[in-house]
C-alpha cells in the first residue's frame, strides 16, 4: 500500500472520528428540553417557582429549612401531549403531594394556565406561600402547609362577596406569626360589580386589609381595616367627570 492511500485511509478514518465525537456532543448538549419522550414546547414563566434551587422550564426544587428539619418541595408539569404541552401539574414537599391539577390547557389558555408559586416563608413548623392561577388577576390563594403536604390553611375569597386578593401589587407582608393580606373587589383598579368605580355608592367597601395570626397550632383570621369608594378613588387617583 503506497503512502497516498495510506494518508488517504488515516484522513477518512479522523473525519469519522470527528463526526461521530460531533454527533454524540449534539445529541447530549440538545438544549430542546424533553420530557416523557416528548419535546417540550412550553414557554418559560408557565411555571414561576420564587427562589428555586434546580429548575428548567417545566420543573422546580426547592429546599427549605423549618427548624431542625429539611423540607425538599418539588414543582413539576406532568403527563405532557403529543404537543408537547403538559395535561398536569403537582406540588409537593417531601414527597407528599399538596396540589394536583389535572386538564391544563396551556396551548390554548396562554398565561391564563400559568402557575405561579411566590412569598414563601417559614412559620414557626409551617411554610406559608401564595399561589396564583394564571395571570388574568385575583386569582391567588394563600396557602399554609406542613412538612407532610397537609394543608392548614387556603385562604382566596377573603369574604362572600367577591372580596379577592389583590394580587397585582405587593399584596402580602410577614411579621412573626401575622400574615396580613391586602384584598379588593375591584378589577384592574377601575371595574367594580361590572361598572367603572365612579359609580360606586359612597359607602361601598371596595378594599381591606386582613390578618392571620398563627397561634397554639391554628390561623386566627381578622379584618383590620376597610377602604371605601372614596377612599379607593383618591387613593388611586382616578379622574371621575362625576360621583353622585
Amino acid at each position: 500500500m503506497n503512502k497516498k492511500k495510506i494518508i488517504g485511509i488515516v484522513v477518512i478514518v479522523i473525519v469519522l472520528l470527528v463526526l461521530i465525537c460531533f454527533a454524540s456532543f449534539y445529541q447530549l448538549s440538545d438544549s430542546h428540553l424533553r420530557s416523557e419522550g416528548i419535546r417540550v414546547r412550553v414557554n418559560e414563566g408557565a411555571l414561576v417557582v420564587d427562589g428555586c434551587d434546580e429548575a428548567n422550564a417545566i420543573y422546580c426544587k426547592k429546599v427549605m429549612n423549618v427548624g431542625d428539619e429539611e423540607a425538599v418541595l418539588e414543582f413539576k408539569f406532568l403527563n405532557f401531549k403529543e404537543n408537547g404541552y403538559p395535561g398536569s401539574m403537582e406540588a409537593s414537599i417531601n414527597g407528599h403531594s399538596f396540589y394536583k391539577e389535572d386538564g391544563l390547557n396551556i396551548e390554548e389558555n396562554g398565561s391564563l394556565d400559568y402557575k405561579i408559586f411566590l412569598n414563601f416563608h417559614v412559620m414557626d413548623d409551617l411554610i406559608m406561600f401564595t399561589f396564583t392561577d394564571g395571570t388574568a388577576g385575583r386569582t391567588t390563594t394563600l396557602y399554609a402547609i406542613d412538612l407532610e403536604g397537609n394543608i392548614i390553611l387556603e385562604e382566596n375569597e377573603m369574604d362572600e362577596d367577591d372580596m379577592l386578593i389583590k394580587d397585582y401589587t405587593d399584596f402580602i407582608t410577614y411579621k412573626d406569626n401575622v400574615v396580613t393580606i391586602y384584598a379588593t373587589r375591584v378589577v384592574e383598579d377601575i371595574n367594580y360589580k361590572g361598572v367603572s368605580v365612579c359609580k360606586a355608592p359612597h359607602e361601598d367597601i371596595l378594599e381591606a386589609y386582613y390578618t392571620y395570626t398563627y397561634e397554639d397550632g391554628e390561623f386566627t383570621k381578622e379584618l383590620i381595616d376597610e377602604i371605601d369608594s372614596d377612599e379607593f378613588i383618591e387613593n388611586v387617583g382616578i379622574k371621575c367627570a362625576s360621583r353622585e
